[in-house]
């Protein structure tokens, strides 16, 4: 048995409740968003990331093929001028600077060689790795597609919410609504709860033996004499 006027109170709580948890739901979407919004610019920075990656060993590549080309046409230089020279000592210092900068083409040529590997290993590892993450950016897509559609639906169940709230607060009596009210300002919902085991279901601390008594009786609103939610024997 209820206290007059609770099972109004009681429906315009579960109300209540339902317009709170879509308030929610829906203050939640743009924490969503920003998070979904988030991992794709991680994922398009792990792209240029791998690209820049590609751009470096290019230039490694690209100075070495201008150090090999400097190398060569210094050592036709050094040719050049062996022809020239009269002197057995300028001649074989000139042979000497031919050999180093042969030496230095060899070597550079194998630099360039390996060079030429690490760009395609590279080349081929960046588009495994743009493959993967222009996938999960798809799939990022989808679900900020999936958030418009039930941030648009919990709009709308909101306003329905909203609707049978207000439908629900004109039965009520209007001393019993301004008792809810500050209850459900200055605690939050729920403000209703079940008694069981003399134990208050909102606070969940043991009432007083008046209170239970009282609550029992079911012919007056009673309150926990702890919290102060009203409270009610199912």
């Amino acid at each position: 048995m209820l206290p007059a006027g609770l099972k109004e109170l009681l429906v315009l709580q579960e109300r209540d409740m339902r317009r709170v948890q879509a308030e929610r739901n829906l203050a939640a979407i743009p924490r969503e968003r920003e998070a979904v919004h988030g991992k794709i610019a991680a994922h398009r920075q792990a792209i240029e990331a791998a690209r820049d990656r590609v751009n470096e060993v290019e230039l490694r590549r690209k100075a070495l093929e201008q150090t090999l080309a400097s190398l060569e046409d210094q050592l036709q230089r050094f040719k050049g001028q062996q022809l020239m020279v009269k002197k057995n000592d300028e001649y074989q210092a000139l042979t000497h600077e031919i050999e180093q900068t042969e030496a230095k083409i060899s070597e550079t040529e194998e630099s360039e060689i390996e060079a030429l590997y690490e760009v395609d290993s590279v080349k081929a590892e960046v588009a495994e790795i743009e493959k993967a993450r222009l996938a999960e950016i798809a799939a990022e897509e989808e679900q900020l597609k999936r958030i418009d559609e039930r941030e648009a639906n919990l709009k709308a169940a909101l306003e329905q919410a909203c609707r049978e709230v207000e439908e629900a607060r004109k039965p009520v009596d209007p001393a019993l609504l301004r008792r809810y009210d500050q209850l459900a300002k200055t605690i939050g919902l729920p403000v209703i709860v079940p008694l069981s085991g003399q134990k208050c279901g909102g606070c969940h601390l043991k009432v007083s033996a008046g209170v239970d008594s009282e609550a029992r009786k079911g012919t007056e609103i009673v309150t926990c004499d702890n919290c102060t939610r009203i409270l009610f024997i199912e």
